[in-house]
């Protein structure tokens, strides 16, 4: 009996104390308080940037008067930009040339002519003035277009959703679909967890592709098999790092490449065998809170951004000392 009490007892007594401790520990830390995170990785150290390192400067700045721009094309001059559920087409100045009414809002745009455009799973072509010429068939609920590329004979879908890209005739007939795990091809399979899956064409006509989850560019040959790629994974400003990065790509011309990142958002240039040249736009010129702009270029090798933070088509050009 006594030994019984003497266990309850020293059992109270612990209750007493680990209440007593429960207590203390939310007044300490209670709502309204910051509380250190000692795993918290920070990243600080690796947004500043050289300054001998940022080849380019920033020329011009056109303010949109959007809510929601999407994607952005250089053609013939002009830049055309597709926001809201609105094509607009604008001259270097800012001067706004077109606006074209969309029944939906586009996800990516590719202009050589004719004007095609993405929808979360549809593509669209249009003229010059906006009449649409084809709509292709619903390409499926798990379909998430996000980017095109079009070539004199090819229009190739990048479809983020299925992991794919699809190569098509300009009639919409589907020739292949491009990325699908091949190990004859030598093809590993596109990593994509998120929605940034971007492709464009070099000079020679070649795909090239974005795995954002390798942090990968991957080039194929006309068959669908891989004829090269390159990696770079570091959190320096030379790699990638983070989840699914570069977000978007643009080639230029000598297949230098420019990159877009998210997390740490900067642009950068790499040369046709992924070496590191130079960076165009540094983390501190983003605001804080900032996703990873759209890129593209002009014909005499600027860089022009689609800032989705600030509503903004912002051009850059090289440095007279590079």
């Amino acid at each position: 009996m006594k030994h019984r009490r003497f266990i309850n007892t020293i059992l109270m007594i612990m209750a007493i104390g680990i209440a007593i401790i429960i207590v203390r520990d939310f007044v300490i830390n209670r709502g309204g308080k910051n509380i250190d995170n000692p795993y918290a990785f920070d990243v600080s150290e690796y947004t500043k940037v050289d300054p001998s390192e940022i080849i380019y400067r920033e020329e011009k700045v056109l303010q949109l008067k959007v809510d929601e721009p999407k994607g952005i094309d250089f053609y013939g001059g002009d830049i055309y930009v597709v926001a809201d559920s609105s094509l607009l087409k604008m001259n270097v100045n800012g001067q706004l040339l077109q606006e074209i009414k969309l029944g939906d809002t586009p996800t990516a745009i590719n202009v050589n002519g004719q004007i095609w455009l993405a929808f979360k799973n549809q593509i669209a072509c249009l003229d010059e003035n906006g009449k649409e010429l084809q709509r292709w068939p619903d390409f499926g609920p798990r379909s998430v277009i996000t980017s095109l590329a079009v070539s004199p004979e090819f229009v190739y879908v990048a479809d983020a959703g299925n992991r794919l890209v699809y190569q098509y005739t300009y009639e919409g007939k589907l020739i292949r679909e491009i990325g699908a795990k091949d190990e004859q091809k030598a093809v590993p399979g596109f990593i994509i967890p998120s929605p940034y899956f971007d492709i464009d064409l070099n000079e020679e006509g070649y795909l090239w592709a974005v795995d954002p989850g390798r942090h990968s560019l991957e080039n194929f040959n006309a068959d669908g098999s891989l004829r090269t790629s390159w990696t770079i994974s570091s959190v320096k400003t030379e790699g990638f790092s983070g989840c699914c990065n570069p977000a978007h790509m643009a080639i230029m011309a000598e297949d230098k490449f420019i990159t877009s990142e998210k997390g740490i958002v900067r642009v950068k240039i790499y040369d046709q065998h992924g070496e590191y040249i130079g960076v165009v736009a540094a983390p501190n010129q983003f605001n804080e809170v900032s996703h990873a702009p759209d890129v593209c270029v002009s014909d005499d090798g600027k860089v022009i951004l689609l800032d989705f933070s600030r509503k903004q088509v912002r051009m850059f050009t090289p440095k007279e000392n590079n």
